[in-house]
């Protein structure tokens, strides 16, 4: 197997409070990875740092090959990332939602993706409605979708028992 994400000496600290000390990790394509541990033992930031939205102190990571900073477009192309927080734009339905998300990847005219994904999801019904009209199951599952819809070839799922998938 070859490695699909390397992380060497990773460290994050906030203020005096060192989240992440020394991390190390080889996951290799074709696994599954599990990252357990308390709240507050750096599980979220870490996955941050994987995609991009927290900076990290120091340390290298690489995703397929390439480096998560030097990298950037290639590293975001190859992760789908489901994160903990639900957050969507609430004037966008959810066939715009995934439109505009797939849009961020250069990808245009995405439809038979996103309706595979609706359907695959059980959104089809929803797909014209605005994100709060959705259940809290009905969301987490429309994050699953933006983490599809540009078909990466890496999944990750920060907190994937949080909510209720209905």
């Amino acid at each position: 197997m070859s490695t699909a994400i390397k992380i060497r000496e990773i460290n994050k600290s906030y203020g005096n409070l060192q989240a992440l000390d020394d991390i190390n990790l080889d996951i290799e394509k074709g696994e599954f990875f599990a990252l357990l541990g308390p709240n507050g033992a750096g599980k979220s930031t870490l996955i941050g740092i994987l995609g991009g939205l927290v900076h990290k102190d120091s340390g290298k990571i690489t995703v397929l090959g390439n480096d998560i900073i030097s990298d950037y477009r290639e590293t975001k192309k190859s992760l789908g990332i489901v994160p903990q927080e639900i957050t969507f734009d609430p004037y966008f339905t959810v066939r715009e939602t995934l439109e505009i998300h797939s849009g961020y990847f250069g990808i245009k005219n995405n439809t038979d993706k996103i309706n595979e994904l609706l359907d695959a999801l059980s959104l089809t019904d929803k797909a014209e409605i605005g994100p709060r009209q959705l259940s809290g199951g009905m969301k987490r599952r429309l994050l699953i979708a933006k983490a599809l819809v540009h078909d990466p070839e890496i999944i990750v799922l920060d907190e994937p028992t949080a909510g209720n998938l209905e």
